[in-house]
């Protein structure tokens, strides 16, 4: 009798232990691809100056962006971001990690701005290095898809601020157009 409740109790275990795994497994599903808006093709280190130029109120939480900046990077199909706010866990690299959990962006925002039409998102990309993009909205109406532009910035350490960002770009740190 000993033997059985043993045996019970052993595979009783094992059911819990598959069922939490299970759920680890579906809660961590793969995220999509980011619904980004397609590079309108490059920008001039004067114009990018010129829209950076102004009072941009500086925001740290991509939910705080206009609507359609958030839009462009929640995943197609879905509505998780597939950028991650300062602070929270994203993927810097090529290489997952324990767990492997591919529910993990691989974008992490540095900051952002906001002014009148024109919006702006720094952020980190990870993969085989580590990139530093500037991607530039202008919006429009409500309903219609903004403008965008995106960049890298080729330093070795990112802007901390909007004033670092503007002398990065006057430095042409900023110029060689980005695919994501």
């Amino acid at each position: 009798m000993a033997k059985d409740r043993s045996l019970t109790l052993r595979i009783a275990f094992m059911l819990v232990v598959f069922v939490i795994f299970g759920i680890a497994i579906v809660s961590c599903r793969t995220l999509g691809e980011p619904r980004l808006v397609k590079n309108i093709g490059s920008m001039s280190q004067s114009s990018m100056q010129q829209f950076l130029d102004g009072d941009f109120r500086i925001v740290r939480d991509m939910k705080a962006l206009p609507e359609p900046v958030v839009d462009a990077f929640t995943e197609k199909g879905g509505s998780r971001l597939t950028i991650a706010n300062p602070g929270e866990r994203f993927e810097a690299t090529d290489v997952r990690i324990w767990p492997w959990d591919e529910s993990v962006p691989r974008r992490r925002l540095l900051f952002a701005g906001i002014s009148g039409d024109k919006s702006f998102v720094f952020y980190d990309r990870g993969g085989i290095g580590l990139s530093h993009i500037l991607a530039l909205f202008q919006l429009g109406a409500a309903s219609t898809t903004p403008a965008m532009w995106r960049t890298y910035c080729v330093a070795a350490v990112p802007a901390a601020s909007l004033e670092e960002l503007r002398a990065h770009i006057s430095q042409g740190k900023c110029s060689r157009p980005s695919g994501s």
